[in-house]
């Protein structure tokens, strides 16, 4: 034994040397010929700043029990992972297919084996920081940037297009809230100056206006307890602390309405009623013009860290790996054979 080897695969391998050398030789020769024989790739990448939700709407953590607002619920989907959604997209893939005429690039018969192809030539990641990189492959450097730039022009096309559509059905529920609050304003104030009329009841001076703005705020506490109880009645029982808190206060702002005179409790809800619906008006108008805004604009939907640019040097094949691999393959290769040889020959 010489170094846990056998005498005899030693003397094998010295008797068969100048066979091992020529084989492995040709084989890293045939590998070094091919690598460079191979087409070269080159891959372009652009790099997305992490997506915000910039359109005004109700937040997800609005919606947890109070001290839950930054907690992230497992599994869920971000804007990230939305926007990778769209790139990998037929839609998306599509578009690119017949901007750059793919199907022609690729020698392929028809869009979707194009399709596939040019999926396969493309690399979307998310990366630890919420940022987007879309990385594509083609064989001229040039035409790989602007594919991986077309990416990014075709997922802002389509938030676009979404955020258009989205914004103009806004726009338009906000008109029809609006044309119905009109009119439920203009009811109001026809209710309380008709009630004024029948009851003989002086047009409330600023003191009585403060009194019935008092009055107001009352009614406007009992109708949020109301809502309240019964929102705590759909989690909690009746016997529970919080549920049994809130009927005592709910219970003493009745008894402070009981106080109030007949009369002046039926000119403050007509009153309420009226303030009500001069602040949804209000309310509306704006988030009308708002919506109007949303509607008309046409700001980039993504952000751009670091456009592709043109590469410089390639990305495959790899001649250096290529090579390698043929060396090994040789040298296992030509031993199996030597062995299976002088077995055989035995």
């Amino acid at each position: 034994m010489t170094q846990g080897i056998p005498i005899d695969l030693v003397a094998l391998l010295r008797r068969r040397s100048r066979f091992l050398a020529l084989n492995i030789g040709l084989v890293t020769v045939v590998a070094l010929v091919g690598s460079f024989l191979l087409p070269k790739w080159y891959a372009a990448k652009t790099v997305l700043l992490p997506p915000t939700e910039e359109e005004p709407g109700m937040n997800f953590s609005q919606l947890l029990p109070r001290g839950f607002g930054g907690v992230k619920l497992p599994g869920a989907p971000t804007l990230a992972d939305v926007f990778v959604a769209v790139l990998k997209s037929r839609s998306v893939g599509d578009r690119l297919v017949e901007r750059f005429d793919l199907v022609h690039r690729y020698r392929e018969k028809d869009t979707e084996k194009a399709l596939r192809e040019l999926r396969d030539h493309t690399r979307l990641q998310i990366g630890d920081e919420g940022t987007i990189s879309i990385t594509v492959e083609e064989r001229d450097p040039k035409t790989a940037a602007a594919m991986a730039n077309a990416y990014v022009e075709e997922l802002d096309h389509f938030n676009q297009l979404t955020r258009t559509s989205s914004a103009r059905r806004t726009r338009a529920f906000i008109e029809e809230r609006l044309a119905v609050v009109g009119k439920d304003l203009a009811a109001a104030e026809n209710s309380l100056s008709g009630y004024q009329q029948r009851k003989n009841v002086a047009l409330l001076s600023p003191e009585a206006r403060g009194e019935a703005e008092i009055g107001a705020n009352i009614m406007a506490q009992k109708l949020a307890l109301e809502v309240k109880l019964n929102v705590l009645r759909q989690s909690l029982v009746e016997s529970s602390e919080e549920v049994r808190r809130v009927r005592q206060e709910l219970a003493a702002v009745e008894r402070q309405l009981g106080t109030l005179p007949q009369a002046g409790v039926e000119t403050m809800r007509l009153w309420r009623d009226l303030k009500v619906q001069e602040q949804l008006f209000e309310l509306l108008t704006g988030q009308l013009e708002e919506a109007r805004i949303r509607e008309a604009r046409d700001t980039p939907t993504v952000q751009v860290l670091d456009p592709a640019v043109p590469p410089l040097h390639k990305s495959r094949p790899k001649r250096v790996v290529i090579v390698l691999a043929g060396v090994l393959l040789g040298c296992f290769g030509s031993l199996g054979y030597i062995l299976l040889a002088e077995r055989r020959g035995s």
